[in-house]
């Protein structure tokens, strides 16, 4: 069984999130609304780890540092949730297409400020 994961955990990871995703669009269109914001979410967030991984918390040893990995997913999750509040409560007002016209927008913001900053390596990153 060890061997079964530790040659397919990098898949099982990778379903795990593509799951996660998936439910973040689920759960608006439960109520009725269908809001697009949430891979906006999951590309900030997976910015803010790599960053963090990359720039702040890096790590000499050839372990995997499970901590500091587990630091990361919490900042970035963290700061996503602050995102999304923010976001949100400007959202609560809209609703039927407006509602997704304007996460398509927020989307659409962090896609060019993500092309455009420097630390997240532009077109390339």
């Amino acid at each position: 069984m060890a061997d079964f994961f530790a040659t397919y955990a990098s898949l099982i990871v990778s379903m795990v999130l593509g799951a996660l995703l998936g439910l973040s669009l689920y759960l608006p269109l439960m109520t009725g609304q269908l809001s697009l914001a949430s891979p906006g979410f999951y590309a900030l967030g997976g910015y803010i780890a790599a960053i963090l991984s990359t720039k702040v918390f890096t790590s000499s040893s050839s372990l995997f540092p499970i901590p500091l990995l587990l630091l990361e997913m919490l900042i970035a999750g963290v700061i996503c949730g602050l995102l999304g509040v923010m976001v949100g409560i400007p959202a609560l007002r809209l609703r039927g297409i407006y509602l997704a016209i304007a996460t398509i927008a927020f989307v659409e913001v962090l896609r060019v400020i993500s092309l455009n900053l420097d630390i997240t390596g532009g077109a390339v990153g």
